[in-house]
């Protein structure tokens, strides 16, 4: 509810574009993610209200997962700070149809998809003025634990933390330029399993935007992307990636992203109410 809309948006990424497994036996183990969102404010409670649903998938691993989220929206002198939570389910599992063991018939090792579905926990802080922008959140929170085809090892759930910034630069009436950061920590490997992303996107007309980012140690990112409509209501973007850090067989990853801001209601409008009763 941060933007002062109803607004829900679509994500679709595709990791490794091309990528084959080895001798090409197999239509590709690349990673490919779907993201659905919706949040709205609630101005009357100081607060906004959002479901986050998610589909991951790389190679014979799936993650799903469905959250509910609430934040309460102080309101300070200069900006407004957010308090959030996020809970739901998170659900992790294989499909072992996509293993190709060295010995088939192997009894150790499972056949079919096998999942499960523990609760998920996450918690932000976020406080925004017209000028910038910061956040902090950490996910995972309570470390699910997942024991799938075998009781012999568990699977937890890592958290991350994540730090986002940044700042908004008017150059002109018509365009300006956002430069910003997202660092992510993840709390297993410590630095070396962390990244860290830089953008500078630049706006024009509050219309159009394009911008460069580079992930350390990892891709250049370019993006682009228009907001159409009255209001701007509608929102298309696509990113993509070009991997310079890593030997992969596919050096291209991209995104897109379709939004769409719902209309603001009226409070001068009366609903028009229909009855059999007054109809003639």
């Amino acid at each position: 509810g941060s933007e002062g809309v109803s607004r829900i948006q679509l994500t679709q990424r595709t990791q490794y574009l091309g990528y084959q497994t080895s001798g090409n036996i197999d239509p590709g183990g690349a990673q490919n993610s779907q993201v659905l969102s919706f949040n709205m404010p609630l101005a009357r409670l100081k607060s906004g209200v959002g479901v986050y649903l998610l589909n991951d998938k790389v190679g014979p691993n799936y993650n799903q997962s469905v959250q509910l989220s609430y934040a309460y929206r102080l309101a300070l002198k200069e900006g407004t700070l957010s308090f959030g939570v996020q809970a739901g389910l998170f659900n992790k599992g294989y499909d072992y149809g996509q293993l190709r063991p060295s010995e088939p018939g192997d009894p150790l090792i499972p056949t079919g998809r096998i999942g499960q579905a523990k609760p998920d926990i996450g918690a932000g802080l976020y406080y925004n003025t017209t000028d910038y922008w910061v956040g902090v959140s950490v996910n995972h929170i309570n470390k699910a634990s997942y024991t799938i085809g075998t009781d012999r090892s568990t699977n937890p759930l890592t958290p991350s933390a994540y730090l986002t910034a940044g700042y908004r630069l008017g150059l002109g009436y018509d365009i300006d330029i956002q430069p910003s950061i997202l660092i992510q920590y993840v709390t297993v490997g410590g630095i070396q399993n962390s990244t860290a992303a830089f953008n500078v996107v630049g706006t024009y007309d509050n219309r159009i935007w394009a911008g460069l980012g580079y992930r350390y140690q990892d891709a250049v990112i370019v993006t682009a992307g228009i907001n159409l409509m009255r209001d701007n209501a509608l929102r298309v973007g696509g990113a993509l990636d070009l991997v310079t850090g890593a030997s992969v067989k596919s050096a291209t990853s991209f995104e897109l992203l379709l939004a769409y801001a719902l209309p603001a209601p009226d409070p001068r409008k009366k609903p028009i109410i229909r009855t059999p009763r007054f109809r003639y």
